[in-house]
């Protein structure tokens, strides 16, 4: 490198060192920005098996010259200067890379991307492809750079960090973490968007999950199966949050005896995500393969059986650790610009996958799920609410167990009818479609098996209410007299039919006439349940009209009936009011104004307290809100300190 070229790398990094860490670690990262400006990089390498640490350049370099046929013993010192001796031995035409120091010895990872042999190169690639499920368009570029030449330093740390952002590495790392009691959050929810798009497959354009179902899955989902069809049929399994994506998991390349595995490992071991997803594909291809029916039996019986009131119940496990990766994902940002319905799409694969490392361990269910939940509770639930804005109908209660269970059953219920000339056996007709008490349309309550699910909440009902519950809804807002249950007709099954302007017009139009007033509003969940239904009458019709009736409601409400309703109790109402806005400054300025009225009020001290934490986490979700609710932040902050 000449003089010219060292001193413009020296001002660059000089330059560096003036930006934040994390933009400065990003550009060092970026191969493109540093062979622009002549800088090179070199990291240190620590295994933590052995607590030994080697600057990467002596380490790699040590490996490429132990290749040599000249016989000659590889010396590399570590950090601390100890000298450690590198071995490499083929046995079984396979290739063990191993440091020793006299005492100890590190197995290292598979170097056989730095042999000078064409022949090793490309075969230590396809025993890595054996173990982890690249894209083909990753593999193609990795197989062709192999097949030229030996790769320099940066690409062996970028074909490693490919290998590492996959499910199958994640599910690894995450067991051997959490066997030994000391995970990481970053090990359990990986922070790279690279890696969620591997798992759930990338979104495109797809605006919601039927777009993504027809679009974009199909292909994902194929590339799973398509070099190892078994494991791709598990790893696809996961995505089963949505019914759509089970009817696009073709089983015709499975062949008998692995289909049976895959049942009897899901029977066993398997998350509940993924046996949802094999009990629809299985009642779907029963008339073809009946030998699994037992296995589809002993699923849905799981299912049934499920409690959701268990503290060590799998429900809770598979809510609590939905609740943590989603909740986690909405702090880190990575899958900020996605839309909903695919970030928990990928949230509850990883999710799932995780539950089945925990299955897997000797973990206390209980504790486990307690940390998860209470980890990221306040993150998920405010994340859910923001999202409203785009997807009105899905709400962060849905998410625990009581309603897990009841879209399960409401789901094998519905594939159950779609196949029901498929299902003969005396047994399982009885389980799905018997009427005593051990079947599961036993189970079934209206509305909770029929509400939206996770992916659902950008979709609108394509339900048209019947006549006469119009009827009843026109009659019972056209009273002079309001009262909580005048709104009941309309606000029960505001997310089960469609429901239009003309609605929230009536509802609007009701609450004007009678002066935003609500007679015999004496029960404090009955008064929440009425105002959060109107709420969400609001935000599923797009009406801004109600929202401000509500708004002036709620005012009316912590007025008259204060006991009743906390400041923390208005601001969830008018956050699902405030979805009846779809533009993002609309958005803002309303809920702005609604917290900065709450935060101005005369409040007590522990309930200002959750009232600032929730407009500090909502502000960090949507930056935009620091415009127009700055002066409620700053109120409270005040009024704490």
């Amino acid at each position: 490198m000449d003089t010219d070229t060292n001193e413009y790398s020296a001002f660059a990094l000089a330059a560096l060192r003036l930006f934040p860490r994390s933009i400065r670690n990003s550009l060092l990262l970026n191969r493109d920005f540093r062979n622009s400006h002549g800088i090179k990089r070199d990291v240190q390498i620590t295994f933590h098996n052995g607590g030994v640490s080697f600057r990467r350049s002596d380490l790699f370099g040590s490996i490429r010259a132990a290749y040599a046929p000249s016989g000659t013993k590889q010396v590399v010192k570590d950090i601390n200067g100890k000298e450690w001796q590198v071995t490499i031995v083929k046995m079984d035409n396979l290739l063990d890379f191993n440091l020793t120091d006299g005492e100890r010895q590190i197995s290292l990872p598979d170097f056989s991307a730095l042999s000078p042999a064409l022949a090793e190169r490309l075969s230590g690639l396809e025993r890595t492809l054996d173990r982890v499920n690249l894209p083909k368009i990753v593999v193609d570029q990795w197989r062709k750079i192999l097949s030229l030449r030996v790769l320099d330093d940066d690409e062996l740390d970028e074909l490693q960090a490919d290998l590492k952002e996959t499910p199958e590495l994640v599910t690894a790392v995450a067991g051997i973490e959490l066997g030994r009691g000391t995970s990481r959050l970053s090990s359990l929810v990986p922070r790279s968007e690279r890696y969620y798009a591997r798992l759930a497959g990338d979104c495109d354009e797809s605006s919601n999950i039927t777009d993504y179902a027809s679009l974009n899955a199909p292909a994902h989902i194929n590339g799973l199966m398509s070099r190892r069809p078994h494991d791709g049929f598990l790893f696809a399994l996961l995505l089963s949050s949505h019914s759509l994506i089970p009817h696009i998991i073709k089983t015709e390349d499975l062949k008998e005896e692995d289909l049976i595995r895959a049942y009897a490992w899901l029977q066993e071991s398997g998350d509940r995500i993924s046996q949802i997803g094999a009990i629809e594909i299985g009642l779907s291809i029963l008339d073809k393969q009946a030998k699994i029916e037992p296995f589809i039996t002993n699923l849905i019986e799981q299912i049934r059986d499920d409690n959701p009131g268990d503290a060590g119940g799998r429900l809770k496990l598979a809510s609590s650790l939905i609740v943590l990766v989603d909740g986690e994902l909405s702090r880190t940002r990575i899958l900020e610009r996605k839309p909903p319905f695919w970030r928990r799409l990928a949230s509850i694969a990883q999710a799932s996958l995780l539950e089945r490392v925990v299955l897997s361990l000797q973990v206390d269910n209980s504790s486990f799920a307690e940390w998860a939940l209470d980890s990221r509770l306040q993150r998920f639930y405010l994340q859910t609410m923001s999202d409203l804005r785009r997807e009105p109908r899905w709400y962060p209660d849905y998410v625990f167990p009581q309603q897990l269970k009841a879209e399960f059953v409401g789901r094998i219920i519905t594939a159950a009818q779609v196949h029901d000339s498929k299902i003969q056996s005396p047994g399982l007709r009885d389980l799905l479609f018997g009427e005593g008490p051990a079947s599961l349309r036993s189970l079934v309550k209206f509305p909770f098996a029929y509400l939206p699910g996770p992916l659902e909440g950008g979709i609108e009902s394509q339900i048209v209410p019947p006549a006469d519950l119009v009827k009843e809804i026109e009659e019972r807002l056209s009273s002079d007299v309001l009262e909580p249950k005048s709104f009941a007709a309309l606000v029960n099954p505001a997310l089960i039919f469609r429901l239009d302007s003309y609605h929230a017009q009536l509802a609007a139009k009701a609450l004007r006439s009678a002066k935003h007033q609500l007679k015999k509003a004496d029960d404090k969940e009955e008064l929440f349940s009425v105002l959060r239904g109107l709420a969400t009458v609001a935000a599923v019709t797009r009406s801004s009209e109600l929202a401000d009736e509500i708004r002036i409601l709620v005012r009316r409400c912590r007025y008259e009936l204060g006991h009743l309703l906390s400041a923390e109790d208005a601001m969830w109402i008018v956050l699902v009011a405030a979805a009846s806005h779809a533009d993002l400054m609309k958005w803002c300025e309303f809920v702005g104004q609604c917290l900065s009225e709450y935060a101005f009020q005369s409040i007590k001290h522990d309930e200002a307290e959750r009232l600032h934490s929730h407009i500090e986490q909502l502000c960090h979700i949507e930056p935009q809100l620091w415009c127009t609710c700055g002066r409620a932040e700053a109120a409270l902050k005040s009024l704490l300190h």
